[in-house]
């Protein structure tokens, strides 16, 4: 789990902005570590069960406000995120509010009913004993046009994409501002 917070961490690198991060569904909080100590950047925790194994700032939120004003902070990453959310659009609309310059998210994606299916098994095979059973089960799977259209209904401007994975598990980079 580590390494791959650490190659997760090496993927949004180039594309972190500001002095300040706010890591949204921050899971263990080692990306965020990574940013704080490679990047320098001020670094903030949030999500919905606490899972923080390292010294960062770390807060336990609804799913749905952020506990931060608006406009505080350079960053806000979604990383592997919105398709637990119970409402991600509602989450998205919290990200518009707290980021200033920059918003990155990273999502699994699917091509087929299968793909979905597979998805869905992978993550809960994954996700449920590493949190304990606390974190929320996958609710959200979607294609990279239905993410697009989303992030385009709450006036995203996407400045990059890139596949950060493919094969079993696809993932896909958005870059917003």
């Amino acid at each position: 789990m580590r390494r791959n917070a650490d190659r997760r961490f090496e993927k949004i690198r180039p594309y972190l902005l500001g002095k300040t991060l706010l890591d949204v569904g921050a899971a263990e909080g080692w990306i965020g570590e990574g940013v704080a100590r490679e990047c320098g950047m001020e670094v903030d925790l949030v999500d919905v069960v606490d899972l923080n194994r390292t010294e960062l700032p770390h807060q336990v939120y609804d799913g749905r406000v952020l506990p931060h004003a608006d406009d505080s902070r350079d960053t806000v990453a979604l990383l592997l995120t919105l398709h637990h959310c119970e409402d991600p659009e509602a989450v998205l609309a919290e990200t518009v509010r707290v980021a200033r310059r920059r918003i990155i998210v990273t999502e699994s994606v699917f091509h087929t009913r299968a793909g979905r299916a597979l998805l869905r098994l992978m993550d809960g095979g994954l996700n449920g004993p590493r949190s304990g059973g606390s974190m929320t089960p996958a609710l959200h799977f979607k294609t990279v046009p239905e993410w697009r259209w989303i992030f385009q209904r709450h006036d995203f401007e996407i400045e990059h994409e890139a596949w950060l994975s493919r094969g079993l598990h696809w993932q896909r980079l958005f870059v917003m501002s």
